[in-house]
């Protein structure tokens, strides 16, 4: 037996550089769904080279007439109200219909949802009123035509004839006719002014052009107000103040009088139509030639076509929605329905009625396929659908994948919905033991049905159960041709200004020509072109304080570069143009050095030179020594009392540890000196000390002679473990004070290198 394979989607774009040009743009991406047996629903992205349009997302189904899919008009319990286009659907799913797609058709009042125009559904007229419309008519084969359509209806009885105007229409004191109300009207006829109404029972017959109906007059009366709608029964309303010959000719049906009406229309073609709406927008096409006149001004469009072969497109065009569809004019939306294939067409309502609503196979809830402008469905009339009049089968007719046609940069995996339809597209249970096989790079697993994309292009994920074989359809980018990169509020990041320590997480967005790409975050790769800040996942710290760079996110060959400034900020006032400046605000951040309250803030004072008791103070805090309860000290000072109060627990704590000593002074006493300036060979003694050092330069300095002969062991060793270096011209000036920031960066240069 011959497999039946059955193509889902069959995308227009199939590779990723291929382009179509229309009257709209240029296609940017597009697929087609077959949801019903000679029904596919279409959805096409286009970037408009015109200024200012951008994208443009049109949306249709295209139906070749058949006996399993039908087209109706729909509106609701009662012509008057309004009513969304779900709503229309839970009406026609309540009436045992079965919806497939639908769209908003006629233009419509807001204060009554009354139709502007002609409408008949299975065979009966709904509305009409005295003018003529462009409408189209769909006959019970499911074929259709477009054609002016005004019809004349005539009340006859033995003795006289009567024009009926409108046949549910809101009776205004402007309008002096004759209005005839069913029951599909409403429960009233809503009138409100002074008139005379007849009842008419006994009905023997359809409302129906081309037909003639019998009815018996079984009432009248004059009344100011709503009048209730019998069942079974019409009612005919004239007001009080219309034309006298009318109203007397009116007036002249008594109670008991047969009466004939009669609805005539001189094209026969309506006869014999099923359902028909006529429209107060425009012809669009009329026998392949596109009219002249049309309104200006770009908007979302509803439209409704008929093509050379007998197809009927039903269309809607999003609009007013930036980045995702502009909208058109009405003489674009006439070109796009000769590109697509139109000889005849018409405009639908549209703007913020414009709603397309479908369901696809498999599915057991029907979705709105478009974005509606307003930001949610508009409650409208009337609506024109396609429902499935076929009966279930349950022979698996194909096995679909939801998501459907996604856009994927290369590494997204995405877990999918396998769903099943009988022939006659009727959801039934996936088949055990169905199989999933997968083209290209890209995966499948079965267990989890999960796809996970690879390498760039069309991806076709076959599902197969016996004889049935259904391809979906995805696509991969490994680059993408954009790269967006926002903060955690949405905010698109162009640039970053930023201080030492703040982060900013970064949300990713790739996408290929107008296609927003499924993504992973893990997908995108984060570098930095010098060493400011430091990268954690999604997340950018900074580390440097002032200078920046380039943060740079890419994704296959794509760059997205974002300049980064980083402001320098320092704690205190006095060091920003100090070449120890970054050393002691990381000094100070780490706790290890305090500064001075001044008049200017917080000073540091960077060229004070340090005294002893001050670098035992950093010395213990880079240490990490707690201090709390170090009351006593092991060594007796000759000036010990002379030890400030807030540097003595310090001060014990080093010199209990042996890292700092006293100075020999006269008659053999030992002072500690806690406000002598520091010297340089002092503070590489303690320094070396902290260290341990035992490994000694063989390399001499010019000025040997000046280091005292206990601190040449510190310094040799220091320099030969890298700790020192000394100054160009081989000096290292032991004798030299020792300023603060010279203090602060000696304790970096360790910290940095041993801890």
């Amino acid at each position: 037996m011959k497999k039946q394979v059955i193509a889902v989607f069959a995308a227009f774009i199939l590779s990723i550089n291929s382009v179509f040009a229309s009257i709209l743009g240029t296609e940017v991406t597009g697929w087609s769904h077959k949801i019903a047996n000679g029904t596919d629903i279409y959805k096409n992205e286009f970037m408009s080279e015109q200024s200012g349009v951008g994208m443009q997302t049109e949306y249709y189904a295209k139906y070749t007439p058949n006996t399993d899919v039908l087209p109706t008009v729909i509106g609701g319990n009662t012509v008057w109200g309004l009513r969304n286009i779900k709503k229309a659907e839970d009406y026609m799913k309540n009436n045992g219909l079965v919806p497939l797609i639908g769209i908003n058709a006629s233009f419509f009042s807001f204060q009554t949802g009354i139709p502007m125009g002609v409408s008949v559904a299975e065979g009966r007229i709904i509305t009409k009123d005295t003018e003529q419309y462009q409408a189209v008519g769909f006959n019970s084969d499911g074929t259709a035509f477009i054609a002016p359509l005004k019809i004349e209806t005539t009340l006859k009885t033995e003795d006289a004839q009567i024009e009926i105007s409108h046949i549910n229409k809101y009776n205004q004191d402007t309008t002096p006719i004759v209005n005839l109300y069913t029951e599909d009207f409403d429960e009233n006829n809503h009138n409100e002014i002074p008139s005379l109404s007849i009842i008419l029972g006994d009905i023997d017959g359809n409302l129906g052009i081309g037909e003639t109906l019998n009815a018996v007059v079984e009432d009248k009366f004059n009344y100011t107000g709503a009048v209730l709608i019998p069942k079974g029964k019409l009612i005919l309303t004239l007001n009080e103040n219309s034309d006298e010959t009318l109203y007397e000719q009116f007036n002249s049906l008594e109670v008991g009088d047969l009466v004939e009406i009669s609805s005539y229309v001189d094209d026969k073609r309506w006869n014999d139509v099923d359902s028909a709406m006529g429209s107060v927008g425009d012809r669009l096409i009329e026998n392949g030639n596109i009219n002249s006149g049309f309104a200006k001004g770009a908007a979302p469009r509803t439209a409704v076509g008929i093509t050379a072969g007998g197809e009927i497109i039903f269309y809607v065009l999003d609009g007013r929605q930036k980045g995702y569809s502009y909208g058109a004019q009405i003489a674009t939306i006439a070109k796009r329905l000769k590109e697509l294939g139109c000889v005849d067409a018409i405009n639908l309502d549209g703007g913020g009625s414009t709603a397309i609503s479908g369901i696809y196979p498999g599915a057991s809830e029907s979705e709105i396929i478009n974005l509606p402008s307003e930001g949610q469905l508009r409650n409208c009339s009337n609506y024109l659908f396609l429902k499935n009049v076929s009966t279930p089968t349950n022979i698996l007719g194909g096995i679909y994948l939801y998501p459907f046609e996604q856009h994927y940069l290369s590494g997204y995996s995405e877990q999918l919905t396998p769903k099943a339809v009988d022939s006659s597209f009727y959801p039934v249970s996936v088949p055990k033991g169905a199989t999933f096989s997968v083209s290209g790079e890209s995966s499948y697993d079965e267990n989890t049905n999960t796809l996970t994309a690879n390498g760039t292009g069309l991806i076709t994920v076959t599902a197969s159960f016996g004889d049935v074989s259904t391809q979906n359809y995805y696509h991969s980018y490994e680059t993408p041709t954009d790269i967006i990169v926002k903060d955690s509020k949405g905010d698109v990041i162009k640039s970053l200004d930023m201080s030492k320590g703040e982060t900013v997480t970064l949300n990713y967005e790739a996408w290929y020509k107008g296609i927003k790409l499924k993504a992973s975050q893990d997908s995108f790769k984060l570098s930095l072109n010098n060493d400011f800040g430091e990268i954690s996942g999604n997340t950018l710290k900074i580390t440097s304080n002032g200078g920046g760079g380039v943060l740079s996110v890419s994704a296959g060959e794509r760059i997205y570069q974002i300049p980064v400034n980083v402001k320098s900020v320092y704690s205190f006032s006095d060091i920003l143009n100090n070449w120890a400046r970054d050393k002691i605000q990381y000094a100070y951040e780490q706790g290890i050095v305090s500064g001075y309250e001044t008049e200017s803030g917080l000073s540091f004072l960077p060229l004070k030179n340090i005294t002893r008791e001050e670098f035992a103070v950093i010395m213990c805090r880079m240490l990490g020594v707690n201090v709390e309860y170090i009351t006593e000290c092991k060594k007796e000072f000759a000036d010990i009392y002379e030890i400030s109060d807030w540097s003595r627990p310090y001060v014990y704590a080093l010199v209990n540890k042996d890292i700092i000593a006293g100075r020999q002074g006269l008659e053999g006493k030992i002072f500690f000196s806690p406000r002598v300036t520091l010297t340089r060979a002092e503070a590489i003694t303690i320094l070396s000390r902290v260290l341990n050092l035992n490994e000694l330069s063989e390399n001499k300095f010019a000025d040997d002679s000046d280091i005292p002969e206990w601190a040449k062991e510190a310094v040799y060793s220091m320099c030969a473990s890298g700790f020192i270096n000394g100054y160009p011209d081989n000096t290292i000036l032991p004798n030299a004070n020792v300023t603060r920031a010279e203090a602060a960066a000696m304790i970096c240069n360790i910290i940095s290198k041993s801890f």
